[in-house]
């Protein structure tokens, strides 16, 4: 009898060891899994965080110095070489194009575009008579340019230049049509004078009157003389901190009107 009763004591203790392992392996795995979990879970917010604050570096970024290379009258035999310079150097430019100029070079008018370069309209004449006979005959320049870009490449813009500028040519009547049909009339701050020019005074103009400025808009055309300068004058700015971007119609234009060139 004493026997027996040793042996169910034994059995009795080998039961609850058995019963106190598997309690002590079950509480490791959940440990292990609530562990695995807090990790995870922490390994997630850590890539959310640093996302968020990537996303908030980029979107708070702004160069401290800005140029806009914008160049008139175009597309034109030099347009090619005009997009070679900026592709070598990595930047993009703004052409503002007369309408007969786009459909005599429609390659070029595409490249802009593939290129990422900023495109808007020059008008059709190129002539203030014209181009302000009527309240609305500057609109409706515009709109047959808009009209052109859309038969070449299937794209609309908003951005203009008014040939000489939007003032003191622009009546108040035309001013107020291309306003009031969303156009972003855009003048300059920087006007290198390349029409009549040489290649060594347009590089003077731009470091000379370039000087101490945090945004400045160029004013160029397609001249073989820009062709020349253009090289330098990209070098110019960089050295002094510019950061060269195309316009878009997400920018606020600089206009005469407005009074925000400072020319």
């Amino acid at each position: 009898m004493g026997e027996k009763k040793k042996v169910l004591k034994m059995l009795i203790g080998i039961f609850l060891i058995a019963i106190i392992v598997c309690i002590g392996v079950s509480y490791n795995q959940s440990s292990k899994t609530i562990n695995k979990n807090i990790n995870i879970d922490k390994s997630i917010n850590d890539i959310k965080k640093n996302t968020f604050n990537e996303t908030s570096k980029g979107s708070d970024t702004k160069p401290e110095k800005i140029a806009y290379i914008t160049i008139d009258d175009g597309p034109s035999k030099y347009t090619s070489q005009i997009l070679d310079i900026l592709d070598s150097n990595n930047v993009k430019g703004t052409f503002f194009m007369l309408n007969n100029n786009m459909i005599l070079h429609k390659e070029e008018v595409n490249r802009m575009i593939k290129e990422g370069h900023g495109v808007g309209f020059h008008g059709v004449s190129h002539d203030i008579k014209e181009l302000y006979k009527t309240e609305t005959s500057s609109l409706e320049e515009f709109e047959t340019c808009n009209k052109t870009l859309y038969d070449i490449c299937g794209k609309n813009s908003k951005l203009i230049r008014l040939p000489y500028g939007s003032k003191p040519y622009t009546p108040q009547e035309n001013y107020d049509s291309l306003i009031k049909n969303d156009y972003l009339i855009w003048d300059w701050t920087l006007d290198t004078q390349d029409w009549k020019s040489s290649t060594d005074q347009i590089v003077s103009n731009i470091l000379y009157y370039g000087r101490e400025r945090e945004e400045i808009v160029i004013l160029m055309h397609e001249k073989e003389q820009t062709v020349n300068a253009l090289n330098d004058t990209i070098k110019i700015l960089k050295e002094r901190g510019y950061t060269i971007l195309p316009i878009t119609e997400s920018i606020s234009p600089k206009n005469f009107w407005i009074g925000n060139t400072n020319s």
